[in-house]
């Protein structure tokens, strides 16, 4: 099994930025464009460690998280990807709402 490892803070940026490319560095598209995506296609398992960031903006977590989904559908994000958070636990049901509310097959799934 391929399992692909990323931590935010260490392999993205510690200061993270907005929903979109357009509006500012280390944005929410850039992290799902750069990093997330790439390893979510190549990978069996993508894990996500949230815990080295000190805050996160729903912008950019829905528009990584969300738009993910928007790409791959709820059921297999769901199933390759692991959200690893202790300190940051609280962020595992906010992001796991946003990723079946992006569903597009569920017809009200949010649009970008």
């Amino acid at each position: 099994m391929n399992v692909t490892h990323i931590d935010i803070g260490r392999d993205f940026a510690t200061n993270l930025g907005p929903r979109y490319k357009k509006d500012g560095k280390h944005s929410g598209q850039e992290f799902r464009e750069r990093l997330l995506e790439p390893a979510f296609v190549r990978s069996d398992v993508v894990v996500i460690s949230l815990d080295s960031i000190g805050g996160y903006s729903a912008s950019f977590l829905e528009e990584a998280f969300g738009g993910l989904v928007r790409q791959h559908g709820y059921a297999e994000v769901s199933r390759k990807l692991k959200l690893d958070a202790v300190a940051r636990a609280y962020l595992k049901p906010v992001i796991e709402q946003w990723m079946r509310d992006a569903d597009p097959s569920a017809g009200t799934g949010a649009t970008k």
